[in-house]
């Protein structure tokens, strides 16, 4: 009997990409399939893409291990520190998966639910740092449907990503519903006064994030709402008591900028479960969004008002915009005063999250001054912050403002030029490659630098391939490595026929093949460089080309393809415009590993790649000539 048990469970733990595991022999065998399983394990990804869960590099794999687990109806997957990176389980004993959970540094930050037995999850988890979320997904879509659970912070953050993609639907779910309205028992003016609201909602949502304009390129920072506040069962307004944030505000940051986005009003619709009912806007704080509780001044326990921080913040974005317009020897006084304002709102933040984000900004504002050379003391201060976090244990922090301290080091040097080009490229290998920092984000952004450096530099594969190689080991899945995987194809494909197909601008379907018998020019090019006159250099050059027989393909890495079509219009450009989403990191620029712009490769008649690391436009006629 426990012998046809064990086979039972052996054959649950090879099959588990079907959700059905082939049966094992002994053990010996499973042993010598170890390695596969465990290979097979570590390429389950979670099915929501919010998720920040370990992915070990290939490097590291090898030191990992797979076993059994809970009673043989599962199985583990730890690092080589014993840390946990994977448990999938067969809950119910049905023979197949129905929970699959992620780990970031051996603490379970998300979990899949197949609640139905279907052995499809549909129950989504985030958990410890994770987060509170509970998503449902009704229809097995992989899609979440509803929240069963969700923090008002994490609210703020939806409606923040919402606003960036442009997503309705992503915005209406952290919407109060008519349905759930029902449930707060509120009075019938007030509950009149709500279902207006959200009646308009859907429109008011698009007609907003239009009006902002702020793109796609946002970052949620914080929620700033102060104490919630308990309208009482049997008030005029609730026959039940309800518990709401008045005029929430999301702390966002925009390129390099800090931007404040009015949420309103936000309800708790059941434990750890909150919606939002007004239309999000750009903060004004002249205009309050208050609905179940009147306006008033409440003060928080140090005595401070609850917009104190929001005080600062507009105090700071103000003397920021007076900078432009103050004279080059007195902008170092203004450095000083926005970093003390900074350093005012550090000592009020609550969470170790909140101070984080600000002192990166003042990071940034150092790096940024000394570029332009109008902060002399940016390396006292630089210096500073970063002996403040040096011993903080938070790596990803400390790689950011050691990064920015190389930075403005290079900017202040009083080297000659190509001394202080050295160094600066010295102390960056040495960074990249400490073992602190060498997985940190900023730690591989700054080996994508470098890898781009060598290309332009070295004009040879060699060393930017042995950068791309090692992005590659230590980026896991994230899509870096994509592009890193993409430059590597790019420098290897000299010679080679190289598949490329894409949508253009029209919506057309493009296929380099169907070129073949002409020279091809790819063009990767966005609208920023026609302000230098690039884009008109290129263009000039491309038309004299096209008398050749060169035909120009562009790869435009533009926002949005309405700023495609109105500078290709401007300028007279007519070839053929590839365009996706995504700018810069869109999945044309992925495929080839590009990182600036403009960027050009050549296939030649044979339709082989002649050239793929070209910087200017003026080297392809050579290039053609010794190619004849």
């Amino acid at each position: 009997m426990k012998k046809n048990y064990c086979n039972k469970i052996s054959a649950i733990l090879i099959c588990f990409a079907v959700t059905c595991f082939t049966q094992l022999m002994t053990l010996d065998a499973q042993e010598n399939r170890g390695k596969n399983q465990l290979l097979d394990a570590l390429k389950f990804k979670p099915v929501q893409k919010d998720v920040e869960y370990d992915i070990p590099a290939d490097t590291e794999i090898p030191q990992c291990k797979i076993s059994l687990y809970e009673n043989n109806r599962g199985y583990i997957v730890t690092n080589s520190q014993n840390q946990n990176l994977r448990i999938f389980i067969d809950k119910n004993g049905d023979g197949q998966l129905d929970q699959w959970s992620y780990y970031r540094n051996g603490i379970e930050v998300y979990r899949e639910i197949a609640t139905s037995g279907s052995g499809k999850a549909d129950q989504f988890r985030w958990l410890n740092h994770g987060g509170t979320r509970i998503g449902v997904d009704l229809n097995k879509d992989s899609t979440i449907d509803y929240w069963k659970n969700i923090s008002a912070e994490e609210v703020s953050r939806e409606v923040t990503l919402a606003v960036a993609n442009k997503d309705l639907n992503r915005f209406l779910r952290v919407s109060l519903s008519e349905e759930e309205l029902q449930t707060l028992g509120l009075s019938k003016t007030l509950n009149e006064t709500v279902s207006q609201k959200l009646n308009s909602l859907k429109d008011g949502f698009l007609e907003s994030i239009e009006s902002m304009n702020l793109g796609s390129n946002l970052q949620w920072y914080q929620l700033s709402a102060g104490f919630p506040g308990t309208v009482p069962a049997g008030s005029n307004s609730a026959a039940n008591d309800l518990n709401v944030y008045e005029n929430t505000i999301a702390t966002i940051g925009k390129d390099k900028e800090t931007k404040q986005i009015s949420i309103g009003t936000i309800v708790n619709i059941g434990v750890n479960n909150w919606r939002l009912i007004d239309v999000p806007k750009i903060y004004d704080d002249s205009i309050s969004a208050y609905t179940f509780i009147p306006q008033t001044t409440i003060h928080n326990e140090n005595g401070q008002t609850d917009n104190e921080v929001i005080k600062l913040i507009n105090e700071y974005q103000k003397l920021s915009a007076e900078l432009q317009n103050v004279q080059l020897n007195q902008r170092s006084a203004y450095h000083k005063k926005s970093i003390g304002l900074i350093l005012q709102i550090i000592n009020l933040s609550t969470t170790e999250k909140d101070r984080d984000v600000w002192i990166k900004l003042i990071a940034d504002e150092i790096m940024e001054a000394a570029q332009n050379r109008e902060f002399p003391e940016a390396n006292n201060y630089i210096d500073q912050v970063y002996k403040s976090v040096e011993n903080s244990g938070n790596s990803e922090l400390v790689a950011y403002i050691k990064y920015r301290q190389i930075m403005t080091e290079y900017s202040t040097s009083n080297l000659d030029e190509v001394q202080a080009y050295t160094t600066w490229i010295t102390n960056l290998e040495n960074f990249v490659t400490d073992k602190r920092f060498e997985t940190t984000e900023t730690g591989l952004d700054v080996m994508m630098q470098l890898a781009g450096n060598k290309e332009t530099s070295s004009r040879t594969g060699d060393e930017p391939l042995k950068w791309y190689k090692r992005i590659v080991d230590l980026a896991g899945n994230k899509p870096m490595a994509a592009k890193a995987e993409g430059a590597i194809r790019r420098l290897n494909s000299v010679g080679k026929v190289v598949s490329f197909q894409a949508t253009d601008s029209t919506g057309k379907q493009f296929d380099i093949t169907n070129l073949r018998g002409n020279y091809v020019l790819i063009c990767f090019w966005d609208s920023h460089i026609s302000d230098v006159g690039t884009l008109t250099r290129i263009k000039r050059e491309a038309d004299r080309l096209a008398s050749l027989g060169v035909k120009t393909i562009g790869v435009n890495l533009d926002a949005n393809i309405e700023t495609l079509n109105n500078t290709a219009s401007k300028l007279g450009i007519n070839w053929t415009q590839l365009f996706a989403k995504g700018g810069l990191d869109n999945q044309i620029a992925a495929y080839w590993g590009i990182q600036n712009v403009p960027s050009l490769i050549l296939y030649g008649k044979d339709g082989k790649v002649l050239r793929s690391n070209i910087i200017s436009v003026n080297e392809v006629q050579s290039i053609i000539e010794n190619d004849k």
